[in-house]
């Protein structure tokens, strides 16, 4: 009879973690210097603005924009999003540390306004359930910096007048929203409908 102090661990959860294979120390300094990897060499933005407007053009192309509000619909939190497009774009060589750091909250600022010119709902950051999946959305070592974000971000409640450029508040304003999105949003009766139809 098997000890039942003893756990049933998935096989597939085993496998993955008997093949992780971490760095070795030193290891970057083996590499090839004539094929650095992306976020080895300069930047490729190293101007705010620059880098700000890169991402929001970005986001504005139907391709990206009907996923991201999909996926802001389904109850992915902004900060987690940012932090995705940011990281991404720091290992692609886009930016460094530091400009990431700058980028986060107005960039924040920027989906929200996207989910509400749909007029989804959205939430800034996860429940603490959800605290478990945090590794999964970013690397182990950028985790101290999620926590800040979320921690900061956790407070923020709406968009402070100002905090996204006239220019890109301009670009969101006349972007035009695909039909499949407004339906989505039209399906979904909000409280108060629910209310006027009870007291009628």
């Amino acid at each position: 009879m098997a000890n039942p102090s003893q756990r049933k661990y998935d096989d597939k959860g085993v496998e993955a973690f008997a093949n992780h294979r971490p760095p070795i120390p030193g290891q970057s300094l083996t590499s090839n210097p004539d094929e650095p990897r992306p976020f080895e060499g300069p930047p490729e933005f190293t101007n705010f603005r620059e880098a700000l407007n890169s991402i929001t053009a970005e986001l504005l192309k139907e391709e990206a924009y009907v996923p991201l509000i999909e996926a802001i619909g389904d109850g992915m939190p902004i900060a987690d999003i940012t932090l995705q497009i940011l990281y991404s774009g720091f290992r692609d060589g886009k930016w460094n540390p530091d400009l990431l750091m700058l980028l986060v909250e107005p960039l924040m600022f920027v989906i929200m306004a996207l989910a509400e010119k749909t007029g989804i709902e959205y939430r800034m950051t996860g429940d603490e359930e959800d605290d478990e999946d945090e590794d999964s959305i970013v690397e182990g070592r950028t985790k101290n910096m999620a926590d800040l974000v979320k921690q900061k971000m956790s407070q923020t409640t709406s968009i402070p007048k100002g905090a996204i450029p006239a220019e890109i508040e301009q670009q969101i304003e006349d972007v035009e929203v695909p039909p499949s999105l407004l339906e989505k949003t039209e399906q979904q009766p909000t409280t108060e409908e629910n209310l006027l139809g009870r007291t009628e």
